[in-house]
């Protein structure tokens, strides 16, 4: 990816034609980069720049329904520029931008780019104000370039959308929600100091205060992470929830990630990245500290021989 800006209601300087995928892609799932990488092409073929034109916040918060978003705004960036487009552009979504009638949405978009060469949506993408607009008169509006219309894509019968992830993750069907996304699901956070409880139980873990939104399910899940882009990442179990067994006044959620593997920490302030690739059980009070541990030998026994069927 090239650049990344910000746009308000200003010119965007790309002096090229351009290529937009329009949507919110919270997530950045299989449908998704199916827009994203049909926009790319497009502007391959007509000599124009690839641009992934969203928005932040996501619409939902300004429209009063505000969701649990899978991903974080960097997650977001990260897996865009995957993607090879040349552009990112994040509309700054306001209460004025969403009171834009549908019939005036391309003339606002002509406004900001030097040339529309194309647009690329997915068939349920919704614009203007009270969601009037859709791909059929996006079609209809637009006479100088050609708009594409990615099909849903389906997975086991069921339509692959952000909602429907959302739905798996909560659901503690993280198999599924992960064939979907197109990649594992991830937590990134950074590593706190915690109790010192899990220590003493033989099975010292670290504490995640993370940025995501809280989607999980709370229990526990075979999980893989890193603690530096260069290093190579680790396999372990973290334990999702309140820690029913030893909290004290107000739970609080927290994320511990064990390791398989000895790790030696030395700045408790590292940046984590979790990713999430089996649910392994619920989570649950424990009435002794021996029956905790024997729990946590039986997780670490079915998250390993998960770990060896998945690759």
């Amino acid at each position: 990816m090239e650049q990344f800006l910000t746009a308000r209601d200003d010119f965007i300087p790309i002096d090229l034609p351009v290529v937009l995928a329009l949507g919110a892609f919270d997530g950045i799932h299989i449908g998704h980069q199916a827009v994203i990488v049909s926009a790319r092409n497009e502007a391959r073929r007509l000599h124009a720049a690839a641009v992934v034109y969203s928005f932040w916040p996501h619409p939902s918060v300004i429209l009063n329904r505000p969701k649990k978003l899978i991903s974080t705004r960097e997650q977001k960036v990260e897996r865009v520029k995957i993607l090879a487009v040349d552009y990112f552009i994040e509309q700054c979504f306001t209460e004025i931008f969403s009171a834009i009638r549908a019939k005036d949405f391309i003339p606002c978009l002509e406004k900001k780019f030097h040339r529309i060469a194309g647009i690329c949506i997915g068939e349920n993408f919704k614009f203007g104000q009270g969601c009037e607009g859709d791909s059929w008169f996006l079609r209809d509006q637009a006479h100088d370039f050609e708009i594409k219309v990615q099909e849903s894509i389906f997975f086991e019968n069921q339509r692959v959308s952000s909602s429907n992830i959302r739905k798996c993750l909560n659901d503690g069907h993280i198999g599924r929600a992960n064939r979907m996304l197109g990649y594992p699901y991830c937590l990134t956070g950074i590593v706190s100091k915690g109790r010192g409880i899990a220590r003493k139980l033989g099975y010292p873990t670290l504490n995640v205060c993370f940025k995501n939104d809280l989607l999980l399910k709370f229990g526990v899940y075979l999980v893989r992470y890193r603690l530096d882009e260069a290093e190579e990442p680790i396999w372990g179990i973290a334990n999702f929830g309140v820690r029913p067994t030893f909290f004290e006044g107000i739970p609080e959620v927290s994320l511990e990630v064990y390791s398989f593997d000895p790790v030696i920490l030395h700045d408790q302030s590292k940046v984590i990245e979790v990713q999430i690739w089996s649910y392994i059980r619920e989570e649950k009070r424990f009435t002794s500290q021996a029956l905790l541990v024997e729990q946590i030998r039986h997780d670490i026994k079915v998250a390993k021989s998960r770990m060896n069927r998945l690759f």
